[in-house]
């Protein structure tokens, strides 16, 4: 199927998304999703992991140094995840630039498992989620989609 099709009328070119950014778009809405999640669901019990990583820290770690990083840790999650899925709105309205600005999200987020360590399964599982989702939005027949959004522009 051609990524742009002509109307009967002959007046508006109609661009036909694929399946495959569709999927990527679910993909990255799940990355998104699951980056509020694992916020969310630190937040709700913030004092318990606290407390359970002040008694395994080493003793030169303070129970406040440890409360900062893991607050630290929460709202990074709760705004890459807000941004992530703000971007995956964009790009399901088909806008062009938004494909790129997740390139910018995926690095931000490896660059924040790798820096944080953060060990919250559904925010290192939305990454991964993610990763593929970007693979798949840069597919020939993802860039032939995008490049008739850009000749209909």
């Amino acid at each position: 199927m051609p990524p742009v099709t002509i109307d009967e009328s002959g007046e508006q070119d109609v661009v036909v998304r694929p399946k495959l950014v569709t999927t990527a778009i679910v993909l990255w809405a799940l990355d998104g999703l699951a980056y509020l999640a694992g916020a969310t669901l630190v937040m709700s019990s913030h004092g318990a992991i606290v407390d359970s990583l002040v008694k395994t820290a080493p003793k030169n770690i303070t129970r406040d140094q440890i409360n900062g990083q893991l607050t630290f840790e929460e709202f990074t999650a709760l705004g890459v995840g807000i941004l992530t899925v703000l971007l995956v709105y964009l790009l399901m309205k088909g806008n062009r630039w938004s494909r790129i600005a997740l390139v910018v999200m995926a690095f931000v987020q490896l660059a924040c498992q790798l820096a944080f360590g953060i060990g919250i399964v559904p925010v290192a599982a939305g990454t991964l989620l993610g990763l593929v989702g970007l693979a798949f939005l840069f597919l020939p027949s993802s860039n032939a989609y995008f490049a008739g959004l850009k000749r209909t522009a």
